[in-house]
Parts: structure tokens; sequence; C-alpha cells
């Protein structure tokens, strides 16, 4: 069934190009002339009779003669036509491969007419229209005319019913037509064109002689040759479609000859046909319209009666692995019984299957942790594989990637026919490489805290990303991610296995931090304000000031703090939690004095007691731009700073200075905003 291969993958190749699958087979039980087939060159002439050209066994027939050839290549390679029209048309496009003949009629110009292909039919019928029509393509493109023939439809007396010009074949006046019961295909479809026309029989008419004859015209001395292929006579009616009840487009269907699954398909009649010379639709109806089921089981070329199928729907259950055609005839319930009268629908393929056969499932086992596993079935239209873990996949080529321990183990096939049929086969695989186990202490975490991540099996360990991570490459890593971070682990072992695991850390929040704004330094009398600077979506606060008040304010309310003899500092804190109900605490110290008056010491003795032993602008808490200056009795400056706490503690470059009256100059900005200037003197006793 070579060429049935040949016809799948040609059909194969279209599905990716149109949506919707519709085989033609064009044929009639009237006149079908497909030439035949065969490899060998030249093919068989036409019985006696049916041509006024003489038959030639050369391949390039000489002038007035005709060939049978599988290809033309007589002419230059620009020139030479190498597809035959063939028999089975996938929509629009004819079967390439089709190893089928076609005729090569090489003629002269002359006034005389002559019959190129001449057939009597019998037995028609005058209720059914019918058409006409031919592929014809110019092989040798003389200049010297163009080919032009007539297609006849005649009485058996001689009488002319109707006929139509193919006009200048390759000229300007072409009358080349789509190919019949196609919708939307160019009129200038490829090799072959297409000419002829539809017709209705007088009444009372049923037998006709139909011809293809050369039109007439000047005796010149030169020849032309052409291709002809597919000569048909057909009736046609109201378009007649056939479909898979399971698959609306499909063009073929299966089953299985073992079990009780039938075949099911149903026919339906349009109220219209597409016209052959203008690919348009025409209204036709069949008034009383008896069908019946045929069956082709030599690739369409003869068709038979499906006995007692006469429904517009098929199923059948067969017992017996076969591949054949069917197709749905249809006319009116009078003529039925006459092929002749019958138009027929597009052809579906039904591929009755037996088990099937050298099948089989191979895999790539042993396979490392760090590899794939690879499996490869056969034998089959379509697979369904089980293993391990709940394994499965229904492809040719299963595959496990990055496999555990725990997939190694057996591996179940069904390989199952188009028609399915299902055989069953088996294979063990075997991982090899580290027994990977890998957690976490909390997989949702709240910003800024940690949680640990836990691993073993193998030597070598790395974790990715690394930010976040205490350390990347041992087994028990600390994990302060900033985001919701998936870490991912691969582990290597003694065997140069690799396994690879991931644990995902969900954060709760983006970002959680608790912040305020506090004062530094408490005076006597002063109040205290306090911000909130918290970075986050904050849904709650809680302020302890340390002082016998709380708030839960976002910004509390002012607070006292009492005066004792001795500074005194309180701890501030603030508790938030977020919409995620995460939690941040920040602290702050918040110092009390009993004195903020600013004064400098008229004395001070530097002599290492713990008492007065340095000289500085005593309780500058709050001044800013500060800058303080002392001066020997010589005008020389001893000390100066712009820190209120750094203090002199009377030397200069760690040299004592001696006992006397200096002079300091204080200048500053006080919390008003006053600008403040003192000076005075001091004495350095030791």
């Amino acid at each position: 069934m070579k060429w049935l291969c040949l016809l799948i993958f040609t059909i194969l190749l279209y599905l990716n190009c149109f949506s919707q699958v519709r085989a033609t087979i064009p044929w009639s039980n009237t006149v079908n002339v497909t030439f035949g087939q065969g490899t060998s060159n030249p093919g068989p002439p036409l019985k006696t009779g049916y041509s006024d050209f003489p038959y030639t066994n050369n391949v390039c027939p000489a002038t007035n003669t005709y060939s049978i050839v599988t290809k033309e290549s007589c002419y230059v390679a620009k020139d030479s036509i190498s597809k035959d029209a063939g028999h089975v048309y996938f929509g629009p496009h004819p079967l390439d491969s089709y190893p089928g003949y076609m005729m090569l009629l090489n003629y002269q110009s002359s006034s005389t007419s002559k019959i190129v292909y001449s057939d009597t039919v019998r037995t028609l019928c005058g209720s059914t229209k019918y058409l006409f029509w031919a592929g014809i393509n110019r092989a040798s493109f003389s200049t010297c005319f163009y080919p032009n023939f007539n297609f006849n439809i005649e009485t058996l007396s001689g009488k002319l019913i109707q006929s139509f010009s193919t006009g200048d074949i390759g000229g300007a006046t072409s009358n080349a037509k789509g190919y019949y019961g196609v919708r939307g295909i160019d009129i200038k479809a490829p090799f072959p064109y297409f000419y002829g026309g539809t017709f209705s029989l007088p009444q009372n008419i049923k037998d006709i002689v139909v011809k293809i004859v050369t039109n007439p015209g000047a005796d010149l001395p030169c020849t032309n040759t052409v291709a002809i292929d597919n000569i048909e006579l057909m009736p046609i009616g109201a378009d007649i479609n056939i479909s898979v009840d399971d698959n609306s487009d499909g063009w073929i269907t299966g089953t299985c000859y073992v079990g009780d699954k039938p075949v099911n398909i149903s026919g339906s009649i349009s109220n219209n046909y597409l016209d052959f010379e203008t690919s348009q639709p025409v209204n036709d109806v069949y008034i009383n319209p008896a069908v019946q089921w045929q069956q082709s089981v030599d690739d369409g070329f003869t068709w038979t009666d499906i006995p007692g199928e006469t429904s517009m729907h098929l199923s059948k259950i067969f017992s017996n692995p076969d591949t054949f055609f069917v197709r749905l005839r249809v006319s009116e319930s009078a003529d039925i019984n006459n092929k002749n009268c019958s138009n027929v629908s597009n052809v579906i393929q039904v591929q009755v299957d037996g088990l099937p056969k050298d099948f089989d499932i191979t895999s790539n086992s042993p396979v490392c942790t760090d590899s794939d596993i690879v499996l490869n079935v056969s034998g089959g239209a379509s697979y369904f594989v089980t293993g391990p873990n709940g394994f499965f996949d229904n492809s040719s080529f299963p595959h496990v990637y990055h496999p555990t321990l725990s997939d190694s183990g057996w591996y179940y096939a069904q390989i199952i026919s188009f028609g399915g049929c299902v055989a069953n086969d088996s294979t063990f695989v075997k991982v090899i490489g580290p027994n990977l186990k890998i957690s976490v202490d909390e997989d949702s975490l709240c910003y800024g805290k940690t949680t640990q991540l836990h691993s073993s099996g193998g030597d070598v360990y790395v974790w990715s990303p690394a930010d976040g991570l205490s350390n990347a490459n041992i087994a028990d890593p600390i994990a302060k991610p900033l985001t919701t971070t998936k870490y991912q682990l691969r582990i290597t072992d003694g065997s140069g296995c690799s396994a690879y695991g991931n644990v995902t850390i969900k954060l709760r929040d983006s970002i959680l931090q608790a912040k305020m704004i506090a004062p530094n330094i408490i005076c006597p009398n002063d109040v205290a304000i306090f911000k909130d600077t918290s970075i986050g979506k904050i849904a709650s606060w809680f302020w302890n000031f340390s002082n016998g008040q709380s708030s839960s304010e976002k910004d509390p309310p002012p607070q006292h703090y009492a005066s004792y003899e001795n500074s005194f500092s309180y701890p501030v804190t603030l508790a938030v939690t977020d919409s995620a109900g995460c939690a941040d605490t920040t602290s702050f110290l918040v110092k009390a004095v009993n004195n903020c008056y600013i004064a400098v010491p008229s004395a001070f003795t530097p002599n290492h007691d713990g008492l007065n032993d340095y000289l500085y602008p005593l309780n500058a808490y709050k001044a800013t731009n500060l800058v303080f200056k002392v001066y020997d009795k010589f005008g020389r400056i001893v000390f100066q700073t712009k820190d209120w706490a750094q203090k002199w503690d009377g030397t200069i470059s760690g040299t004592p200075q001696p006992t006397g009256t200096y002079v300091w100059i204080l200048n500053y900005t006080d919390e008003n905003g006053n600008k403040i200037s003192l000076k005075g003197t001091t004495v350095l006793l030791r």
C-alpha cells in the first residue's frame, strides 16, 4: 500500500495549513478515464475507436500521435510537466507522487477537426445534471498556435446537445476552471487546468456520445503538445458530505477488529452545489432522495454498494483488519439503482486495525539523578505510559526531568493503533545518585526574620540564589530573604551524580521596620514630642514611654518627664504590627536632665581626681552651631571645639599648661534660634 502511505503523508502535511480536510475522488460510473497507473513508459493505449489520433510507444510522440506517459520530459526543463494529475485530491491539491499515467498528444494545426477522445454513454437520467470535464495543460510552449478544443455532448445520431470551448489553452482566451467542488480555489489553479461544463439532457434522451475534439484552425506546418488527464462524465447535484461522528473535520477514522466498537459516519445533503465554471453555489435540491453507502478496497478505483446500508448514518462493526474508503451515493429514489444517475460525497478512509506489531518500549536506564529518564515507545499511533510516583505521558518519547531515586521502577506502556487496538509492554528503569532530603523550618516569614534550611544526602551543596543565605555551600544555611524566594539546591555525591530540590520561602510582607523620631534631651519643663516614621503597611501601634504612659496612636500625645537632681534616661519603645500580622519593635533612650542653663566654670583643677577636671560649656544640650575657644595670656588658642561635650583637660598635645588665668569665648544658637555670644575667664589650678 505504498500509494496509501503517500496519500496519508500528503494529507497530514496539509493538515498544518487547512482547518478542514476534504479528500475527493472525482470519479463516476459513466466516463472515468485516468489512463491507469504504473511506472513503465509508455503506458497502454486507449481502446480502438476512441481517438482519431494513432497511439505511439514513443514517450515523445511525433506529429499527430499520442502516447500514454507518467511524465512529460520532451521539452526544455522550464516547459516540462513532471506531475501527473492523479485521481485523488486533498482539497484542490493533486497527489504529486501518485504513479499515474496521462495522455500526451502532439498535433498539427489544421482546418479539419479531429477527435482527441470519444465515448458512448448509455442509460443516463433526464432528471440529473452532468459535468463533462478534463484536466489539460500545454506541454510545448510553441508560439505557432495555441491548442484549442471543444467538449461536445451529442446524441447517438450526432446531433449536438451542448458544447464547451477550452479557448486558447495557455493563451488570453483560456477558459480554465477551478477544480470542481472545492470552495474558494483560484480559477488559475496549478496543473492541470480544468476545462468543460455542466449540462442537462433533453427530454427522453438517455444515451449520448461525449467528445473532446480539436477546433479547426489554419493549416500550419507546426505542432503543439498537450497533456490530458482525468476525462470525466459525472452526475452532479446538491452537495453531499460525510463526516466521522466524533470528528466532523476528519478524513479518516478507525476501529479495532477486536471488540465491539463500530465505525460511525454520518451523511448530509445540502441545498446547493458548486458550479464548475464559476465555483459559486447553485441552488439544487433532491425531491425524494435515496442513499446508498459504497466501499472501495482498491484505493478508490472501483466502488461497490454495501448491502443494506441505505440510511444517512453508517454504523458498522468489522471483524477483520483492513483499510478501505467509504462514500455516500445519492439520487432520486426512482433512480437509486442506476449508478449513472447518482451523485457521490467526499470520501473517508476507514482503517480497521489488528493488534499492534513490532511494538517496543525502551529507556536509557541506568539514569543519573541529574539526567533525564528518556523512554522511547514505538509501534502504535498513540501511547499511554505510566510509572512510579503517579507518572503518566501520552507521547512516544516520555521524559522524567531530574528524577529522584523514587522514580526507579517499572514503566508500563499501552501501544494503541489508530483504530484503538491495544498492546502492552514495560521496561524497568533504575535511577542512581544522591538521596536528597530538603526542608525548611518555616516557609512563611515576616520581613527581616530568619529561618533555617535543611538538606542531606550529598557531599557537595550549592544553593541559589545566594542572596539572603548565611552560606550557600553548606547543607543547612540560615535564610533571611528580603522577598519571596525560591531557593534551589544542587547536591552531588561521590558517584558524580547530582540531585536537585527546592524550597520556597514566602515573605508575608514586603518590608516592615519600626522607626520613630524622639528628642535626645529633655530639659526641665520640656514637652517631649514623639513621631512614628515606621516603614510598611502598618495596621497598629503601641508606645511605651517609661513614664507611666502608653499610647496606641500613630503619633501619640506629648509626654512629660519628672526632673530629678541627677539626669535620668527613659527607654521609649514603639511596637508596630502590619496588615500581614508581622511585628517589629524599636527603642530609644530619652535623657531627662536637671539643668539646661549653659555656663562655663570660673576655675577647674585637671588633677584627675574625678572632680572638676575639665573646662567646657556646661549643659549645652540644645545649643547648635556651637564654637568654644580658650586663649592663654599671650592670646594664643590653647583649645577649641564645636562639640560642647569635647572638654579641655588643661594640656596642649599632652603637655600640661601652667597655672593661671585663661580667656574663653563661646558662640552658639539657642533652641529659639537666637545667636548667643559669651566671653569670660577661668583659672587653671593645679
